[in-house]
C-alpha cells in the first residue's frame, strides 16, 4: 500500500513538473511579445504613442484575414475556423505550426480570383504585423455559431472530454485561458475536417495530445465533436 501511495505521489509530481515547463514555454512567448512592443515604445520615446500604431497594424492585417476568417475573426465559411477571442499565445502557436510545416495548408481562392494558403500568409507577415494581429484577435469577442446538435450525444461528449481532454482544453474547449484554440462553437464542418486531419496525420499534434487522442474510439470522437458543436449549451 505504501509503495502504491509513493508511486501515485511521484506520478503526480511528474505531471505537475511537465505541466509547469509547458506553461513556462508558453509564457516565454508572451514575454517576447511584450519585450518587442516595449522596445518600440522606447525607440519612439513615448509608450502611449505605440498604441494607435499597434491597433492600426492589427486592423490592417485582420482586414486581409477577413476574406477567409470573417469580419473580426468570426468565420462565415463553414469549413474555416473562427479565430476571434483566441489568446495571444494560441494564435501565435497556430501561425507557428504553418511556419514549421506542422499543419497542412489548403489552397483557397480569394474573391479577386487569386489563390493563396496559410503558409504564404504567414511568410508574408513581418514580426510586427504578426504580433499586432495576434493582439487584435485576442481583443475580439468569441461568438459561438448556433447550429443544430444532438443534446444526448453532446452530454456523452462532455463526459469523455472531462476525462481525456479537459486538462488542457479547459471548460469543454471554451476557455481561451487554456492558450489553445477555442473549439466549442466552431462550425461542424470545420471540426469534422480537423478530426479527419488528426486521424490521417495531415495535422501534427503534440506527443501528449497524441497519447490521449489515440485512446478515443470513432464513437467518442463523434461525441466530442457534438459537444463542440453545442458550444457547451446542451
Amino acid at each position: 500500500m505504501g509503495l502504491q501511495a509513493n508511486e501515485s505521489v511521484w506520478k503526480g509530481w511528474w505531471w505537475l513538473s511537465l505541466n509547469f515547463m509547458w506553461r513556462l514555454e508558453r509564457q516565454s512567448k508572451l514575454l517576447a511579445i511584450l519585450a518587442f512592443f516595449g522596445g518600440i515604445a522606447l525607440a519612439q520615446g513615448d509608450e502611449q504613442a505605440t498604441e494607435p500604431s499597434i491597433a492600426e497594424a492589427g486592423e490592417r492585417v485582420a482586414s486581409q484575414c477577413a476574406e477567409c476568417h470573417g469580419e473580426g475573426g468570426r468565420s462565415q465559411t463553414r469549413d474555416v475556423p473562427s479565430i476571434a477571442g483566441f489568446s495571444m499565445l494560441a494564435t501565435m502557436e497556430l501561425l507557428d505550426t504553418y511556419r514549421r510545416g506542422l499543419r497542412e495548408a489548403r489552397t483557397v481562392e480569394l474573391p479577386d480570383g487569386t489563390k493563396t494558403d496559410m503558409v504564404e500568409v504567414v511568410d508574408s507577415l513581418s514580426n510586427a504585423d504578426e504580433w499586432a494581429v495576434v493582439i487584435y484577435y485576442a481583443n475580439q469577442q468569441w461568438q459561438p455559431h448556433e447550429q443544430p446538435f444532438d443534446a444526448d450525444l453532446a452530454r456523452q461528449g462532455a463526459e469523455i472530454h472531462a476525462e481525456k481532454c479537459d486538462r488542457c482544453h479547459y471548460d469543454g474547449g471554451r476557455d481561451p485561458e487554456s492558450d489553445l484554440p477555442i473549439s466549442a462553437g466552431q462550425w461542424r464542418e470545420y471540426l469534422v475536417a480537423e478530426f479527419d486531419n488528426f486521424d490521417s496525420g495531415r495535422r501534427a499534434m503534440s506527443d501528449k495530445m497524441r497519447e490521449k487522442y489515440d485512446t478515443l474510439s470513432a464513437a467518442e470522437k463523434r461525441a466530442i465533436i457534438e459537444l463542440y458543436v453545442s458550444a457547451g449549451e446542451y
